[in-house]
């Protein structure tokens, strides 16, 4: 009896060890798929993320290129918002086949009410009116000339455009609407080396502005703003919707 008791508790310690180890095993088997499956959602979202920011950035592009073909000189002013409409119309059929190849279901829609109703953009770094209020066009320029059409202000908030460098500060007021030329003769008679471009209170005041040059690196650049495009891009899979509207400034 006692060799048959002996041999029952180390069948039952066997026993105990096995399941131990299947628990051990099993345990991490399923760490292992938790994580895998961690991962494929991690990596789906990235793909969508980058998508998304694929799709604003190359429709914020399609938009302005569209807006400077059909405003640059010798185009048919009076045809420019129609031409601009089916430039965009092609480009969206055409965006919705490339995503279809992928499951992906993508539409674009524009609002270009401020552009119809010539309702200027704010001097913002976004052109809407809560953007950032003060902030800088460009750094190193070596000469430039810059032209203002204001269209709206108020005139106890003054909309400045500020000229400066380590050394000098040239800060330009704006208290009335209308066109202002600051031309390059202008700006050397006040700054006499590399500076930069800055607008301040630009949230307080509306209009147009182009300005033109080079910097201290032999580049040349323009900066030009007359209306804010809203965009709304709606992107759909089988797991996922979204829909983001985006502000393009135009034409760049």
């Amino acid at each position: 009896m006692g060799i048959i008791e002996n041999e029952r508790a180390q069948f039952m310690l066997l026993a105990g060890f096995i399941i131990a180890i299947g628990l051990v095993i099993t345990t991490v088997l399923l760490n292992n798929i938790i994580f895998e499956s961690n991962m494929a959602g991690e990596a789906g979202g990235d793909s969508i993320k980058y998508d998304v920011v694929n799709l604003m950035r190359i429709s914020g592009d399609e938009i302005k290129s569209a807006y400077r073909n059909v405003t640059a000189p010798g185009q048919n002013a009076s045809l420019k918002i129609t031409n601009f409409t089916n430039q965009m119309q092609n480009f969206s059929g055409n965006l919705s086949q490339i995503y279809a190849l992928h499951g992906e279901v993508v539409n674009l829609s524009l609002d270009i009410s401020n552009w119809n109703s010539k309702r200027y953009a704010n001097f913002t770094d976004n052109g809407t009116a809560n953007g950032a209020t003060n902030w800088t066009l460009i750094e190193n320029v070596n000469d430039s000339t810059i032209i203002i059409n204001v269209s709206s202000i108020n005139s106890s908030i003054n909309f400045t455009v500020n000229i400066s460098n380590a050394t000098t500060y040239w800060p330009i007021k704006f208290t009335t609407t209308g066109i202002r030329t600051i031309s390059n003769t202008q700006i050397e008679q006040n700054i006499t080396s590399a500076y930069s471009i800055s607008f301040i209170n630009g949230s307080t005041t509306s209009g147009n502005y182009t300005i033109t040059g080079n910097t201290i690196y032999g580049k040349d650049f323009i900066r030009s703003r007359d209306y804010i495009l809203n965009a709304t891009i709606i992107l759909s899979t089988s797991n996922m919707h979204s829909n983001i509207t985006i502000p393009v400034s135009v034409p760049w």
